[in-house]
C-alpha cells in the first residue's frame, strides 16, 4: 500500500516525441507542452485559435492579435529576438518561421536544449497544413482537424461563388512609393486567383516587382487593391494619386479597395478571412447575392 501511495503521489511521466519541421530538423517535443513561445504573429494567432492561450508564454512585438496576446511577455521582433528573454521564460517549446526568423537564433536555442519547431508555409494550403502541424505537436490535433476542415469548407464555398464569374484584371499595390506589386509565386497572387481575379503581374518571377504607373495603365486593371504593410501610408493620398489616371478602368469605375494587411500577410487561420476580403473587393456582387439568400 505504501508503494502504491508513493506511485500515486509521484509526478506524471513526461513523454517526448520526435517531429520533423520545415527545415528537415528532428525536434524532440514533450507531450502537451505547457510553456510555448511564438516567434511570429501567424504562429501566435494559430496557437490562440487552437485554444492554447494559457500555454503561450511569450510572443514577438508584432503579435497584436488577438488582443490578449498583447499582454504576453515580449521577446523581440522577427530578426532581433532576445535569446536571453526566451531562456528566462523557461519554455518547453518555441515555434518559429523560416521566412521571418534567423537560422542562427534557431541554432542558438537548440544548443541551449530548447526545442524549436520551424514552419515555412508558402501557400494557403501550406498555412492550413501548419495549423494542423501546430495542433499535432501541441496535443491539440483533434481541435486542429476540426479547425482546418472548417477553414477548407469556407475556401471551397468562396471559390465556388466566384467560379463562374468574370475574371477581373487586378493590380495589387503594396505600400506607397515606389510602386510595388506581387508576382507569380506569392501567396497574394494565389489569393487573387482564388477570389476570381487575374493578377496583371501574375507572370512576374520576381516576388515583389516594381511597376511604373505607365505599366499599370497599359495593363488596364479593372480592380486595384491596396495593402499598406506597415500602415505608414496615407490611403487617401494613394487614392488621390490614382484619380489622376481616369482612363484606368478601376479608377473610372471607382473599384479601389483596401485589404487589411494582417489578413493576407500572416500565416494564420485568418488567411481565409483575407480570401473573403479579396472576394468582396473583386466580386462584391456575389457577396450581395449571398446575403440576400
Amino acid at each position: 500500500m505504501l508503494l502504491l501511495a508513493t506511485i500515486a503521489l509521484a509526478p506524471a511521466a513526461v513523454y517526448a516525441e520526435v517531429f520533423h519541421d520545415a527545415l528537415g530538423r528532428k525536434v524532440n517535443i514533450v507531450s502537451s507542452p505547457q510553456r510555448i513561445i511564438s516567434l511570429a504573429p501567424g504562429i501566435t494567432e494559430t496557437l490562440y485559435a487552437l485554444g492554447l492561450d494559457r500555454e503561450v508564454a511569450g510572443v514577438t512585438t508584432f503579435c497584436t492579435y488577438p488582443a490578449a496576446a498583447r499582454l504576453k511577455p515580449r521577446i523581440g521582433g522577427f530578426t532581433n529576438i532576445s535569446v536571453e528573454k526566451i531562456v528566462a521564460l523557461n519554455p518547453d517549446l518555441v515555434i518559429g518561421t523560416a521566412d521571418g526568423n534567423r537560422r542562427e537564433t534557431v541554432d542558438k536555442l537548440e544548443s541551449l536544449g530548447i526545442p524549436v519547431y520551424v514552419t515555412n508555409p508558402k501557400t494557403l494550403e501550406g498555412i492550413l497544413a501548419v495549423v494542423l502541424q501546430v495542433g499535432t505537436i501541441t496535443g491539440k490535433e483533434k481541435v486542429a482537424r476540426r479547425l482546418t476542415a472548417d477553414l477548407q469548407n469556407r475556401v471551397t464555398h468562396l471559390t465556388a461563388l466566384v467560379g463562374k464569374q468574370k475574371k477581373y484584371r487586378v493590380f495589387f499595390q503594396v505600400g506607397g512609393e515606389p510602386l510595388i506589386t506581387v508576382g507569380r509565386d506569392t501567396l497574394h497572387n494565389q489569393l487573387i486567383n482564388l477570389a476570381g481575379g487575374v493578377n496583371i503581374a501574375g507572370g512576374e518571377k520576381t516576388l515583389y516587382p516594381r511597376y511604373s504607373v505607365e505599366e499599370v495603365v497599359a495593363q488596364q486593371p479593372e480592380v486595384i487593391l491596396f495593402s499598406s504593410m506597415k500602415y505608414a501610408v496615407d490611403v487617401t493620398q494613394v487614392w488621390g494619386q490614382w484619380r489622376n489616371w481616369p482612363n484606368i478602368p478601376a479608377v473610372r469605375d471607382n473599384r479601389l479597395s483596401v485589404i487589411d494587411t494582417d489578413l493576407i500577410d500572416r500565416a494564420s487561420p485568418r488567411i481565409v478571412d483575407g480570401l473573403e476580403a479579396m472576394v468582396k473587393a473583386i466580386h462584391p456582387e456575389v457577396i450581395k447575392k449571398e446575403k440576400l439568400r
